[in-house]
């Protein structure tokens, strides 16, 4: 989990170059950027939204920094919803463990519901818990950016519309 510091950086990529390699079953996509550290300020409350230029092509993108206070109640949604689908998915472990229940009854398939939604809500709720930081890289025009892209993220993706 990162820490919340009031004062940092996010590395702006600039896509130049896609390269792809096919032999028979394998294929591999290679992406190339040049990048750019941008810096930036959380707000004492709220978010905010900066504007900010591309370091390669100088187009405009939009920066959207939620304040400490946000982001931390954001993170705590997220845990909330990560255990509360863990705890489904126990609930139906000990359940399904104790009493005897075919799929053919109603029951029966409300547990083994309740157990194959709770492990992905878990899995995705606890990843995005961990992986959020309050910083969004977003596009200023219309339609969607396939050449910006954060690169320093929980996962490298491109600037939304």
């Amino acid at each position: 989990m990162r820490e919340l510091r009031e004062q940092s950086g996010i590395t702006v990529g600039h896509l130049v170059d896609t390269s792809f390699f096919t032999v028979i079953v394998y294929s591999r996509e290679t992406k190339r950027f040049a990048t750019t550290l941008v810096p930036y300020r959380r707000p004492a409350s709220g978010e905010e939204i900066a504007e900010i230029r591309c370091g390669t092509c100088g187009r405009e993108l939009l920066l959207r920094v939620r304040s400490a206070a946000e982001t931390t109640r954001v993170r705590k949604r997220r845990l909330t919803i990560a255990l509360a689908g863990l705890a489904l998915t126990a609930a139906a472990v000990v359940f399904g463990s104790l009493v005897y229940l075919p799929l053919a009854e109603p029951l029966g398939k409300a547990v083994l519901i309740a157990f194959l939604a709770g492990l992905p809500v878990t899995g995705i709720a606890g990843w995005l818990w961990w992986k959020e930081d309050g910083v969004r890289l977003l596009s200023a025009g219309e339609g969607a950016d396939r050449d910006h892209w954060r690169l320093d993220g929980a996962m490298p993706y491109r600037a939304a519309p």
